[in-house]
């Protein structure tokens, strides 16, 4: 487990081991001290959501979520 730098670089870092498979095998390091491991691929999509969010918030930049459902 990596030490956390930044939202942006642990969204590289999921991403990465994403796609190297090993994912659900890791934990992350996160900013409160934590650590974060991941059940399934759902999870690990929440996450990279949040990724997403924080490293705009980093950026000083205004966030707006808007999310729309399925249609059914």
């Amino acid at each position: 487990m990596a030490d956390f730098t930044t939202w942006a670089a642990l969204k590289t870092q999921v991403l990465n081991e994403m796609a190297n498979g090993s994912v659900l095998t890791k934990s992350y390091s996160l900013p409160t001290g934590n650590s974060r491991t991941f059940r399934d691929m759902s999870e690990v999509m929440e996450f990279l959501k949040l990724c997403d969010i924080q490293t705009l918030a980093e950026s000083g930049s205004r966030v707006n979520l808007v999310e729309y459902g399925r249609p059914a």
